[in-house]
């Protein structure tokens, strides 16, 4: 080989260096209402990349966690691998992605990369087999004139209306010997309450998960009524957290109450069995919730008292 055609030749290899390798792959194509999807990429580059950074785009999920696994380097290539989990709350065919891959060398500017395009399917709890329920008899067809059950239906009324005058005027007399009612317990404390008489039901030893979790989200819906002053019980879980936003500023507890919402909707929706341990972090973030409430009504009433000695 001639000198010059050899020299060019190792000039033009740098220009010709295979680009990064991204690959977006997923645990599941379909999945059901609230379930855990993992979403894997994976990017493979040579040795003069420091790190990545994965700009994940809006859809129609939610994203549950994202996870970062060690780098794996040999020779001549390194690969970076992040775990996304995401999650759907409403059934049909969704596109996921492409997202950014910003690439970080050791020096100079950073590239970026695209990901492919995955489509996932979301199903309903219902199956294929589950039908409305039908009238077992066929409807009895009436003849005649219906107009002399008339005074039947008027005597039936008459009836309703004086027994409703009788109770509410036996509720009036009740209420006129009845004490003063108690004032309400602070919110926390209600809870509190009403979390030990679940405990005691031991409902997960039974392996009753799902009515310990409808019985668990009944009482945390009520508090966030009591506590931020909007009824949680109107909204999914997604619009839940998105009103404590404006109310609670505690990352920990926005946290606490999502982590709670979402567990329960898969053990209710997705009949997910859940861990012993998991039930036991449960009570762990309630508790936790209740002792930060706790905190904050001792620091206000404390300065109240501050306030009135002045």
């Amino acid at each position: 080989m001639k000198p010059l055609p050899f020299i060019l030749l190792l000039l033009l290899l740098p220009l010709t260096a295979v680009p990064a390798q991204v690959t977006m792959s997923a645990s599941s194509q379909t999945a059901t209402i609230a379930e855990h999807i993992d979403i894997r990429v994976v990017v493979r580059t040579d040795g003069a990349i420091d790190s990545i950074d994965i700009k994940v785009t809006g859809g129609a999920y939610e994203i549950i966690g994202r996870s970062k696994r060690p780098t794996l380097k040999a020779p001549g290539v390194t690969t970076f691998e992040e775990i996304i989990t995401i999650a759907f709350f409403k059934t049909g065919e969704f596109n996921v992605g492409p997202f950014t891959v910003e690439m970080l060398p050791h020096q100079g500017a950073p590239d970026h990369e695209q990901t492919g395009q995955l489509t996932i399917r979301i199903r309903s709890l219902l199956t294929e087999s589950d039908r409305d329920i039908k009238p077992l008899k066929e409807l009895l067809v009436m003849r005649g004139n219906p107009r002399h059950l008339l005074k039947y239906a008027a005597g039936f009324m008459m009836l309703l209306l004086l027994g409703a005058l009788l109770w509410f005027l036996l509720k009036k007399m009740q209420q006129k010997r009845l004490p003063e009612t108690a004032p309400l317990l602070p919110p926390e404390i209600e809870l509190e309450m009403r979390i030990r008489e679940l405990r005691q039901k031991n409902l997960p030893q039974l392996g009753e998960f799902r009515q310990f979790f409808i019985s668990l989200s009944d009482m945390i819906k009520h508090f966030i009524e009591r506590a931020y002053e909007f009824n949680a019980a109107d909204f999914t879980t997604v619009e839940t957290v998105e009103h404590l936003k404006n109310s609670e500023k505690d990352g920990e507890i926005l946290v606490h109450m999502e982590t709670l919402f979402l567990q329960a909707d898969l053990v209710k929706f997705a009949r997910q069995v859940p861990e012993k341990e998991t039930v036991d972090v449960v009570f762990q973030m309630i508790a936790a919730l209740i002792e930060k409430h706790k905190n904050r009504r001792e620091t206000a009433m404390a300065e109240a008292h501050v306030q009135t000695g002045r």
